[in-house]
Parts: C-alpha cells; sequence; structure tokens
C-alpha cells in the first residue's frame, strides 16, 4: 500500500513538473502564430509577391517549399524555447521527486515542439488565404484567446476537435477528472488535419488567383 502510495505521488510530482513548465504555451504561442502570418502576409504588403512569381512561376511547388522552409526554421526554434523552460522546472524542482524523468521530459518537449510548428503552419496557410496581416492577426488572436475559450464551455462535446484544444493534449497530461480526453497521438493527428487542410486551401487559391 506504501508503495503504491508512493508511486502515485511520484507520479504526480513528475505531472506537475511538466505543467509548470508548460504554464507559459497559451501565451507563448502568440508569437509563433504572428510568425506564420508574417512569413506568409509579407510579400504582399511590398508587392514583392509579384517577384517571387516571376522567378518561381510554380505557385503550388514555390508556396509548398515555403511551408517547408518555415516548418524548418520553426522547429528548433519552438524545441529551444519551449526546453528550456521544462528543463528549468525539472532542474529546480529535482529534489521534490527521485529524480529527472529523461523520457517524460522528451515527450513533453517532442510534443510542445510539434504543436508551435503546426500553430505556425496554420498561422501561415490562414495568412496566404487573407493576404493581410492586420485581418489574418484579428481572425487568429481572436480565435486562439477569445472563441477558442469561450466554445469550451458551451461547446463541451465537440471542444477536443478544435486545433487548439487537439494540440493541448500533444504535450499535456489531462486531468484525471477530464472525460473524453484525447491521447497525445490523437491530439497530433486532429491538429495535422487541421493544418494540412488550411495548407491545402492556401495552396488551391494561391494558384487559382491574382498575386
Amino acid at each position: 500500500m506504501k508503495i503504491s502510495v508512493l508511486h502515485l505521488e511520484r507520479g504526480m510530482l513528475l505531472e506537475n513538473k511538466r505543467i509548470i513548465g508548460l504554464a507559459s504555451m497559451e501565451y507563448l504561442q502568440a508569437g509563433f502564430i504572428i510568425l506564420g502570418i508574417l512569413a506568409a502576409c509579407s510579400e504582399y504588403s511590398g508587392g514583392q509577391i509579384r517577384t517571387t512569381l516571376s522567378t518561381i512561376p510554380w505557385r503550388g511547388l514555390q508556396l509548398s517549399s515555403k511551408y517547408l522552409a518555415l516548418a524548418i526554421i520553426t522547429m528548433p526554434v519552438a524545441f529551444i524555447i519551449a526546453a528550456s523552460g521544462v528543463i528549468y522546472t525539472f532542474i529546480m524542482m529535482r529534489d521534490t521527486a527521485l529524480g529527472i524523468e529523461i523520457d517524460t521530459m522528451i515527450e513533453t518537449l517532442i510534443g510542445a515542439t510539434g504543436y508551435l510548428t503546426l500553430t505556425t503552419l496554420l498561422s501561415a496557410a490562414i495568412g496566404a488565404l487573407l493576404r493581410r496581416t492586420t485581418p489574418a492577426l484579428v481572425v487568429l488572436l481572436g480565435y486562439y484567446f477569445i472563441v477558442s475559450p469561450l466554445s469550451r464551455d458551451f461547446l463541451p462535446s465537440i471542444k477536443n476537435y478544435f486545433p487548439d484544444t487537439a494540440g493541448y493534449y500533444m504535450y499535456m497530461p489531462p486531468s484525471s477528472d477530464e472525460i473524453n480526453v484525447l491521447t497525445p497521438m490523437q491530439g497530433t493527428g486532429i491538429s495535422m488535419i487541421w493544418t494540412l487542410i488550411f495548407i491545402t486551401a492556401a495552396i488551391v487559391f494561391y494558384c487559382k488567383r491574382d498575386a
């Protein structure tokens, strides 16, 4: 009985470390949303998009390559930023548990990195659809910080299928009293589906309309 209680307490301490280390993710994602929007809309503000299309006339290939380059740039940045919070928390709280769970820390960092990368790509796709920085910022920041939090209370049955809520389960442990929680793989899958839908729509519209 004592062993079971000890394991339970140790598990709770490890989960608390993970929660504290990623407590700023809700606000940290705003920076990656802005990064994605700027990557998509910056070429339209000064008319550079015409030069880009003159150099690379294959629009689908050009935009797909842009998203790939954005993902490559975003992943190490997201990993470093997420790691700074998680590793610091694990080090500062090392005396509250028997030791640092490397596997848990790696899983958390991979999930957080994946979520921030998918959020950046999703933002870039919506930016490409709207083609203007300010409207894209209003739509995305309004959704992530106003609409989505409110919808979790009014639409509890479908809240897990929203991109930000599904992405939450990629890196954060579900609460013991939550119902219909998602696994990290399910959260990743739903987030990827949302991202691919918007990327596909962005590429289709990009190929059909004028610069």
